[in-house]
């Protein structure tokens, strides 16, 4: 396995503070970023039988994943090639067909357009064979689906070596479970400061100190593989692509046992795959959280949890995280009855601190200093930021 690329001996700041709080660069990242990038689209197991669907945000696209009748995972432009109308909303099973809700236009599975009302009449001259609905690109890693707005795109050359890395749980397992109470937080920051913080290694052991307790800069890792990053922990001497030993710590006395539908004994950490995906794996469980830049200054974050079947997760019910608010069943930091750092939950801790950031840079003062150097340090938010650049106009 052969990180690529290295991350930056002398990191710094790349981005501009109108990154964080312009609603012009918010536009050009909708348009630009997001419309060019890989997004989760779900997990196989949401894809059952033919005509299972979910529709996926990807930017300013809106794309339509879907199982046809062959078996095989599908993705399209979820307009109609009449009008330009959204086909489905959501998630579910659109039968045999996707019919335009607008004048009944059908296409198959497969996207082709198979049947277009009074079309003797109305569209004498119209060939169906090249107005079948427009294509995106469909990538599976593991029981995750991801979806492109282009087609034809490359998958490999995003995951870039990730294949390789240890992956402690099957999701598709009997053994394994999904908890029926996801978790959305609406937190009041930009995407790129909430990101910035999960790949921030020189927080750990300060912010965290009362819940995860470190590791320090010098004892955690991350690498890079294609544009996405995994962190590990090297906690224990000579011990490497194993169980950060922050989680060890919270699992002891927990009665839990290893998982016995892991592929393999290690874990690491913190999978972030580039550019909105956020995978935490570990010895009891599995989270993936997804970012939807809502605004250059809020962001929601969707967490979905799995677990060992008969086991209890280590996560909450969302009625019980701080900030809960129970009309809308969003997380809000305008809902929290208690201080963040009095709560015992480091999620709480990090959007306090991301909130705090984003208030930060209001001011036109707002300067950042020098970022700390090491794999375990900053050098990830470096990395991160001229990956966005390289995507952008110039």
């Amino acid at each position: 396995m052969t990180p690529q690329p290295a991350l930056p001996d002398q990191p710094r700041q790349r981005l501009p503070r109108d990154a964080y709080v312009s609603d012009s660069w918010f536009e050009t990242e909708q348009n630009t970023l997001f419309s060019n990038c890989w997004t989760f689209a779900g997990v196989t197991m949401d894809f059952a039988e033919p005509g299972d669907f979910r529709v996926i945000k990807a930017g300013v696209c809106s794309l339509i994943v879907i199982r046809n009748n062959t078996g095989e995972l599908r993705a399209f432009h979820n307009q109609c090639r009449h009008r330009g109308t959204e086909l489905l909303e959501g998630c579910g099973n659109a039968g045999k067909t996707i019919v335009c809700p607008y004048h009944n236009w059908v296409y198959g599975l497969d996207g082709a357009l198979r049947g277009v009302p009074a079309q003797r009449a109305c569209f004498a001259d119209l060939d169906k064979k090249t107005t079948a609905l427009f294509g995106a690109s469909v990538g599976i890693f593991r029981n995750l689906v991801f979806v492109h707005p282009e087609p034809d795109q490359n998958f490999d050359d995003w995951l870039g070596d990730l294949h390789q890395v240890p992956w402690p749980h099957d999701l598709a397992s009997a053994d394994m479970q999904e908890n029926p109470d996801d978790v959305t937080y609406e937190m009041n920051c930009n995407w790129k400061v909430f990101y910035e913080n999960a790949v921030d290694g020189y927080h750990l052991a300060y912010l965290h100190k009362d819940t995860l307790g470190g590791p320090t800069h010098d004892k955690n890792l991350w690498e890079v593989f294609g544009q996405n990053m995994v962190w590990w922990s090297t906690e224990r001497e000579g011990v490497k692509h194993r169980i950060p030993q922050f989680v060890e710590n919270a699992a002891r006395g927990s009665g839990l046992k290893t998982v016995q539908a892991a592929d393999i004994p290690g874990y690491g950490g913190v999978y972030m795959l580039f550019p909105t995906t956020i995978l935490t794996p570990n010895p009891w469980g599995f989270s993936i959280s997804t970012m939807e830049p809502v605004n250059a200054g809020t962001t929601r974050l969707r967490v979905r949890n799995w677990s060992p079947k008969g086991w209890l997760t280590y996560t909450h019910r969302a009625a019980d995280i701080p900030g809960y608010d129970k009309e809308t069943g969003l997380i809000k930091s305008s809902h929290w009855t208690q201080h963040p750092l009095e709560t015992g939950d480091f999620q709480t801790e990090d959007i306090w601190v991301c909130e705090k950031m984003q208030r930060a840079l209001q001011s036109p003062r707002f300067k950042v200093g020098p970022l700390a150097k090491g794999a375990g340090g900053e050098a990830a938010i470096d990395f991160f930021q001229q990956t966005i650049l390289n995507l952008m106009p110039q």
